[in-house]
């Protein structure tokens, strides 16, 4: 291993004088050891612990933050075994388990007001505790944990030395009364798995004072040395003291895994978790340490175990989770005690002071929604420190290693590390030596050591190394502290670095290989604090990247026009090796230019954005010729033959059947609604001129689907304006008419497209439910459309896709879609459109409270006319006068029957001041009309009655059978009436009379009469 050295860069930081006083041996901590770590997860803090004495220091400072001397029960103070941790409501806080006589006591300490705030009691010796969550009740962030743990309110597993494993309720949900270490609580301990027995039991437990507890079974007096939850795979990591190793499912609180790692019976001591860059198995790492620290060993070993699942994915809650355990099994390990190491000598202990695990995520910029794509860190690094004591020397050595995953996996995933590899370079792990940290501080021993994540960048390795260790671990940059007994100091470790005119040298390999994590790591070191100029120096590294790769257009169609014009059935394999080449560096240049977009704004430029938006442009499009020529339709034939018997692109025929289909759609609209509802026009049109005027600059080219040619098609994929997954959209619906005469080709065709560009399946799914509806599929179109995994409909979309049934008659279709995607109804326009749906349907009440939800005082008089005068030419105008009106909606009404009932004569509908309740001289004198038409001197006038005869009939078959039956007979003759009623007494009509009302009557017989009888008459 080269000399690589961390150096000081603070001076010690000393601890308060209480805080050395509290923490020195008395005669109450005489012979307990001193503890302390860096908490990390919850500030710049780090505890200290001797005996029963607690304090709390800043990390950066080394100042005292808060301090706690805890009490017992017993006439001997507790003493404090295991510290962690926790936090929750906002509230920063510490799991501390107290050894007191038998037992002990698991105490949450809040942090703020340095008191504990519960404490229960547990009746073995606590080795080991981890919080699983830190809050409860119904939510999809707890969907991962098995039914019965989702009814407590956070949860931590304790472990104890005879091998108990517990899962307990901190009762967080209920901290209304503050406890101490001394006022302990007690458990209740529970061993069933039905969730709906949960609830009770813990209302019973809560009631009596005590907090629920569940046990896990596991090797009866084997004690458990370490505990570990890792929540990306939902698992809890329990460590033996003979060396076994179980891993449990706290979805099914099943144990999926127990194994022994190595052949002797050494503990294992500490645990982190490893996730490689996007490994396409599902594999994800986790390294256990093995160490007799405990007895002042001399045996210190690491082991990483490679855990395969089944499935990978993203839930609700944003949380990655990796489900279905295959297999686990070690695949690396490295002793550190070996005799063969420069530190592995005779007659010394070694001790972990820590192991930590440091990963980078990149959200890609250029998509717009990732919310359901799964990311992995681009880098991951495991870092382990160690301290060596040699008796008889008072001086400790401390060294310091990274484990880079993703370069180990470069290296061919090897087993070990040959000894002698510790004196060169390794490309997967580097050894940092802290000899200055020792020296300074000497005799005094590290407790801990915490490398800050945020500190993490890489400088990139000098050039004598060969290409492929160009990303050696050894070229990381990072800080740290280091806790001591009575203070911190403050390291930087620098890695091998790269001198400045070596720079150009490493960016061109990087745009060869298209190491986005080389890439990255140059444009953090030249942004970093301590390098000048980096607003320069990034400008270089970006020149440097565009001049290696510059394409144009035509440079593109001298390789691919023989694909285009049918000048060869194959294409060159000179030149297909070009194409190949071209796309290649063009992918990994935008790439490059990409990791420009995460950069602080004053660092780059607006350039920045054209460049990468160019050069993706042209990678997609040179991965597009290539794709179809893959698939068999490039090279695509100019000579207008047809043939039938293998795929490939007609224009002419599709021509034909498009144009038909908008001829189709406009005469069957006539005039009523918009005929422009084709999804694929909409799409088209989405896009904009520029597409249009690139389809009609070819041959033949209307502008409109379908293109001319596939070149016009993938000349899309060089617009820089237009989204992507419109590009994409199109191409798989001309994909879906180019093989549908190939049904056993179709799905394989499109599933390939989908795969090859990383397409979700629900923009596949909607694209195909967009061409059944235009062929006129509607059944499996909605049920593309309205699939639980289909990407989300635009709103304008959801308009068109309703349109598209409404102008084909498929109202019943329309009806179904609505509820599926819930569209918006944001214009009076798309009221007026799912108004219409709903009438069709005659669901009367329905499209009643649509239009008393979204009218307004601007839009009142529009909806309620396009209601009224659907509901009279669909002959719902009996339901309609069912429903309850407002005064504003009843003179609506009023004055839409008025202007249908006279559209020939001109005249208003005549009202009579008579109060009557079911009828009225107007539906009297219509009657008369129907039974003696001669009454009616102006024949003329009988064509233009009719919209009233019909408005005023609807109006008279709401009245009682009898009444309406005796007032048709009042206008038959005398002889009619006369033999009818032989035998029947005339029964003698009392006119009813009804008082006026303060409020709109509800009911069908006063809505009539308001509609009728509500104003004066009009001769």
């Amino acid at each position: 291993m080269r000399d690589v050295r961390a150096q000081v860069t603070s001076s010690l930081l000393d601890f308060p004088e209480g805080t050395l006083q509290a923490l020195g041996k008395d005669e109450v901590t005489q012979g307990a050891v001193l503890r302390g770590k860096f908490t990390g997860a919850i500030g710049d803090l780090a505890w200290l612990a001797r005996g029963p004495h607690l304090e709390i220091v800043s990390s950066v400072t080394g100042q005292r933050f808060s301090e706690n001397h805890f009490r017992g029960g017993h006439e001997q103070p507790p003493t404090i075994r295991v510290v962690k941790e926790f936090s929750w409501e906002k509230r920063a806080g510490l799991l501390i388990a107290l050894e007191e006589g038998e037992g002990s006591v698991l105490c949450l300490y809040d942090l703020e007001t340095a008191e504990v705030v519960k404490a229960v009691f547990l009746p073995s010796r606590v080795i080991a505790v981890e919080p699983i969550i830190n809050h409860g009740g119904p939510s999809e962030s707890i969907q991962h944990l098995h039914q019965s743990l989702q009814c407590l309110f956070g949860i931590a597993a304790v472990a104890t030395d005879v091998g108990h494993l517990f899962l307990v309720d901190l009762c967080l949900d209920s901290m209304s009364c503050s406890l101490s270490e001394v006022e302990v609580l007690d458990l209740r301990f529970v061993t069933t798995t039905f969730a709906d027995e949960v609830p009770p039991r813990r209302e019973t437990a809560t009631r009596e004072g005590r907090h629920l507890c569940f046990r896990l079974p596991s090797p009866s007096g084997t004690p458990i040395s370490t505990l570990a939850y890792i929540s990306r795979s939902n698992q809890l990591v329990v460590g033996f003291s003979h060396g076994c190793l179980s891993l449990w499912n706290m979805k099914t609180l099943k144990r999926e895994q127990h194994c022994r790692l190595g052949g002797r019976r050494i503990p294992i001591y500490a645990v982190t978790f490893q996730e490689p860059e996007n490994d396409p198995s599902n594999c994800c790492y986790l390294w256990a340490v093995k160490s007799t620290q405990e007895s002042k060993g001399d045996v210190l070993s690491l082991h990483l175990l490679q855990l395969t699942f089944g499935d990978r994915k993203r839930l609700a809650s944003g949380q990655v989770m990796y489900e279905g355990l295959k297999h686990c099994t070690e695949r690396f390990s490295l002793d550190l005690a070996s005799g063969n190491l420069p530190w592995g000598r005779q007659n010394s202990n070694i001790e972990l002071l820590r192991c930590q695990t440091i990963e980078d995520f990149y959200d890609d910029v250029d998509k717009e929604d990732n919310g359901n794509e799964v990311t992995s860190p681009y880098t991951s690094i495991s870092i382990f420190c160690w301290q060596v004591n040699t008796h008889g020397q008072e001086k400790t050595a401390a060294y310091l290693g990274v484990f880079d995953i993703n370069r180990w996996y470069d290296a061919e995933m090897p087993d070990s590390i040959r000894p002698e590899k510790f004196l060169l370079d390794c490309p997967y792990f580097a050894l940092w030596t802290l000899e200055k940290v020792t020296s300074t501080v000497s005799p005094e021993p590290i407790l801990d050591v915490l490398v800050h994540g945020t500190s993490l960048t890489w400088g990139a390795p000098p050039s004598y190394l060969p290409p492929d260790q160009i990303l050696n671990a050894s070229g990381y940059n990072f800080d740290g502290v280091c806790l001591l007994s009575s203070g911190v100091v403050h390291v930087t470790c620098t890695g091998l670095q790269v001198e400045e005119e070596q720079l150009e040298a490493i960016l061109s390999a990087a745009v060869q290989t298209g190491s986005l994590e080389l890439l990255t790591g140059c444009i953090k070191h030249w942004t970093s604090e301590k390098q000048p100029n980096s607003a320069a120096k990034l400008q270089f590294i970006r020149d440097c990247a565009w001049k290696k790769v510059v394409y144009t257009k035509d440079e593109f169609d001298h390789i691919c026009v023989p694909l285009f014009d049918g000048s060869s059935r194959f294409l060159d394999p000179e030149k297909r090796q070009s194409l190949q080449h071209c796309q290649y560096l063009l992918d990994n240049l935008s790439r490059v230019l990409s990791c420009f977009q995460r950069e602080p704004q004053e660092l780059t430029d607006k350039d920045v954005r054209n460049q990468q938006v160019l050069a993706n442009n042209f990678s997609m499009y040179a991965r597009m010729v290539l794709w179809f020529c893959q698939s068999g339709l490039l090279p695509e034939g100019s000579d207008g033959t047809t043939h039938l018997s293998t795929p490939s692109y007609h224009y002419p025929l599709l021509q034909t059947h498009y144009t038909g289909e908008r001829q189709r759609l406009q005469h069957l609209s006539r005039g009523k609604c918009n005929s422009d509802c084709l999804m694929i026009d909409g799409i088209v049109s989405y896009v904009g001129d520029q597409l249009e005027k690139l389809w009609k600059k070819e041959k033949g080219g209307t502008g409109k689907y379908p293109p001319p040619s596939l070149h016009a098609l993938l000349d899309l994929y060089l617009l820089e304006s237009t989204e992507e997954p419109y590009k994409h959209a199109i191409t798989i619906y001309l994909l879906l008419d180019v093989f549908q005469r190939f049904p056993k080709q179709i799905e394989n065709i499109v599933q390939s497209f989908a795969t090859t560009f990383s397409l979700p399946q629900g923009l596949v799914a909607l694209i195909k439910g967009f061409w059944l509806l235009d062929h006129h599929d509607y059944e499996k179109s909605l049920a593309h459309l309205c699939h639980q995994e289909t990407t989300q409909v635009a709103p304008w979309l959801q308009l068109r896709i309703i349109q598209s049934l409404a102008c084909q008659g498929q109202h019943r279709q329309a009806l179904q879609y609505l509820p599926c995607m819930k569209p918006s109804l944001s214009t009076c326009s798309k009221v007026r459109l799912y108004l219409g749906v709903l009438l069709s349907n005659r669901c009367m009440v329905e499209a009643w409270a649509l239009l008393q939800q979204h009218v307004t005082d601007s839009n009142r008089a529009e909806l309620l006319e396009h209601v009224y005068k659907s509901c009279h030419e669909m002959g719902l105008v009996e339901e309609l006068l069912q429903l309850p009106f407002t005064n504003t909606e009843l003179e609506c009404l009023k004055s839409f029957l008025r202007t249908r009932a006279c559209i020939a004569t001109n005249k208003v509908l005549p009202v009579s001041k008579q109060k009557s309740a079911y009828y009225s001289p107007e539906v009297l004198q219509n009657q008369s009309r129907k039974v003696n038409p001669k009454n009616d001197g102006d024949p003329q006038t009988g064509e233009g009655r009719a919209p009233q005869n019909s408005a005023l009939d609807r109006c008279g078959k709401l009245r009682p059978h009898i009444q309406r039956k005796l007032s048709v007979a009042k206008f038959k003759p005398y002889e009619f009436l006369t033999s009818s009623f032989k035998q029947v007494s005339t029964p003698k009509l009392q006119p009813t009379r009804v008082k006026a009302a303060k409020v709109i009557p509800r009911t069908r017989a006063t809505a009539i009469y308001n509609i009728l009888s509500a104003s004066e008459t009009h001769v």
